[in-house]
């Protein structure tokens, strides 16, 4: 069934050209080596080899229905057959279907130049960071737990929020208002509805204003959440924003973006011999991203980027956190997942990436990066090749952890991970 993946949905592509749409088809293969408990909760953790197959595909359009008003949308479907990574948890069938409509708007240009209105599902993207997006404060994260040439990088695919947004513009200066209603829906209907959109629970604002100053572009944010609206149980966050992007020269580009919450969750250890663990509730987090592009020539590129997170842990906290995440994995335990509770290679407070990349003819790219963290000198490290030729692209890359014994990158869930992708372009 696998080898046919890609095909039919290359063929579904093809079929959706005809009637003028545009899109890609991917397939992903990736032999990984992780540890797994393949006796279950409690047993001990061997490293185990499996090959999971990803097959996406999207499918986008846009229509112009009168001289200032337009719609556009994009389709998305994923066929896989490991969605957990876990070669224990196969899939019933043995593939995993999901899809979403990840993008659905109608713009109006109420005063053409000067007053724009959306409405619809649309993606709210502001960051301009590679390795991590902390302007991105009203965000779902990627589409699909799927692979990644470079996992460290922001997705390849997000899905949107249903919303309405308004956006004035005068001189130098943007001003936009998105508003975003709670949208929920019961179990049985969710049975359906789970391959159109996500559900919506909160009631979010958020207000953005851009300004282009010589070659700066500065924005500040602000998004209100309110959580259960409606209930006694109603609270209200506030998350600010501040981002700054701008060119040094020619072959320089800088950027550096920050935003505080007034409160986010997170899991904390009590004892680590125990595993035992609480929630705690932490006031005013930051997060920061300082980073740099230098474009050495027209093809040869290097990136950089240092990260805060507020959310992680630090000193004896993080002391703490790795002793608990090692024994975690010793016994094979099913107690919470303290260090991936954000995702992999999210544990500590500082990070730094780094990427380079060449483009060696028109068709032929390759890039090696590396993710470090900064607490415990540990880390994962990546290399990949890709070449394009009319409407096909293929590419190949390998993940690696690296790290010293009871560091993170050393109690990471996999050891390494090869990415064999195929892609149809129509």
């Amino acid at each position: 069934m696998k080898r046919w993946m890609l095909i039919c949905v290359a063929l579904g592509g093809t079929a959706a050209s005809a009637f003028g749409l545009s899109g890609t088809a991917v397939t992903d293969i990736t032999p990984t080596a992780a540890l797994v408990a393949l006796k279950g909760p409690g047993s001990a953790q061997v490293e185990e080899l499996s090959a999971r197959t990803t097959t996406q595909g999207i499918v986008s359009d846009s229509w112009t229905l009168a001289e200032d008003l337009s719609l556009s949308g994009t389709g998305w479907i994923l066929l896989d057959s490991l969605p957990t990574n876990n070669p224990t948890q196969v899939p019933d069938g043995r593939l995993d279907v999901a899809s979403r409509l990840l993008q659905f708007e109608g713009t109006w240009q109420v005063i053409p130049g000067a007053l724009v209105l959306d409405a619809g599902k649309q993606i709210i993207h502001p960051s301009s960071g590679f390795f991590k997006t902390p302007l991105n404060l009203l965000s779902r994260g990627p589409a699909g737990n799927t692979p990644q040439a470079t996992p460290a990088a922001s997705p390849q695919w997000e899905e949107g929020w249903w919303g309405v947004k308004i956006v004035g513009f005068l001189g130098d200066w943007t001003l936009e208002d998105f508003a975003a209603p709670p949208l929920t829906w019961s179990d049985s209907a969710d049975t359906l509805l789970q391959y159109v959109s996500l559900q919506q629970g909160d009631l979010s604002n958020q207000i953005r204003l851009d300004w282009h100053w010589g070659e700066a572009d500065i924005q500040l944010l602000n998004l209100l959440t309110v959580s259960d609206p409606g209930t006694s149980s109603s609270t209200v966050h506030d998350q600010t924003g501040i981002g700054l992007d701008t060119n040094l020269g020619d072959h320089l580009t800088v950027r550096v973006e920050a935003t505080l919450a007034d409160s986010l969750d997170r899991l904390n250890v009590v004892d680590s011999v125990a595993q035992t663990t609480t929630s705690q509730s932490l006031s005013w987090v930051p997060k920061a991203l300082a980073g740099a592009t230098w474009s050495i020539d027209n093809d040869l590129s290097l990136v950089g980027e240092y990260y805060y997170d507020g959310l992680g842990f630090f000193g004896d906290e993080y002391t703490s956190a790795l002793q608990y995440a090692k024994n975690r994995l010793n016994s094979g335990s099913s107690n919470p997942d303290v260090a991936g509770q954000f995702g992999n290679f999210s544990m500590a407070k500082n990070y730094a990436f780094f990427r380079l990349s060449d483009n060696f003819s028109n068709q032929i790219s390759g890039q090696a990066w590396t993710e470090i963290n900064l607490q415990d000198a540990s880390g994962m490290y990546g290399l990949g090749l890709g070449s394009t030729y009319d409407h096909w692209g293929l590419s190949g890359s390998l993940t690696e952890t690296w790290g010293a014994d009871g560091t993170e990158g050393h109690l990471l869930p996999f050891n390494w991970q090869v990415d064999l992708e195929a892609k149809f372009y129509f």
